[in-house]
């Protein structure tokens, strides 16, 4: 697993050769951010976790389709496409280790079986020599798919975010996401002011999260 920070020329190089930028992402993240921040304690628990989510896919869409990105949803999942159509980027809420270099980061909760299938086809795209059996698919399946993995931690002056963009390879037993081919992990951003929300719901959609047995 290669693991590198956009602090080190790699990381920057890394994400130029995807078509994105560190300060694209950290202004994505700072609206989603301050968006998630109209929320009260008298809202859902649920809602600020939910709102972040969607803001950052929103946000994500609105600063790369100009340059010929686009959005597009196979099975509800929601993706942006890169201009060649050869990769895609969700958002996600990840574990405790998301965003530190030295830990080993998974999805805050288990993933449909949606997602699954676009961790299993990042795996089998990444074999030597393995030939991805042609079928009816939607637009954006059948690629690898990079996943925007954040965290929020409160802090006594509000909160701070941790995140990093990471290629995932694999799920574990309960349909987290948890082994990564390529992690490119970024420095945290400080809101300070901002209103702490206790234990944030993972975000939304209709998808069926599922479990491997045995």
């Amino acid at each position: 697993m290669a693991v590198v920070h956009v602090e080190d020329s790699r990381g920057r190089d890394r994400l130029a050769e995807l078509g994105l930028s560190v300060e694209t992402i950290e202004q994505v993240l700072r609206r989603a951010e301050a968006e998630r921040n109209f929320c009260t304690p008298l809202d859902p628990v649920s809602l600020p976790g939910n709102i972040f989510w969607g803001r950052t896919v929103r946000f994500l869409r609105e600063a790369y389709i100009p340059h010929g990105w686009r959005s597009v949803s196979p099975s509800n999942v929601s993706l942006l496409l890169s201009p060649a159509g050869d990769f895609a980027v969700t958002a996600s809420s990840g574990s405790k280790g998301a965003g530190y270099a030295g830990l080993m980061p998974s999805t805050r909760y288990s993933k449909g079986s949606a997602v699954i299938r676009r961790v299993e086809t990042n795996r089998q795209l990444m074999l030597p020599d393995y030939e991805v059996e042609p079928a009816p698919q939607e637009v954006g399946d059948g690629i690898p798919t990079w996943f925007l993995l954040y965290q929020h931690v409160n802090t006594l002056t509000g909160t701070r975010l941790y995140y990093e963009l990471s290629l995932p390879n694999d799920t574990g037993s309960r349909g987290k996401i948890d082994s990564w081919h390529e992690r490119i992990v970024f420095p945290y951003l400080d809101f300070e002011g901002f209103k702490p929300f206790p234990n944030d719901e993972d975000e939304g959609g209709i998808d069926i999260p599922i479990e491997r047995l045995g």
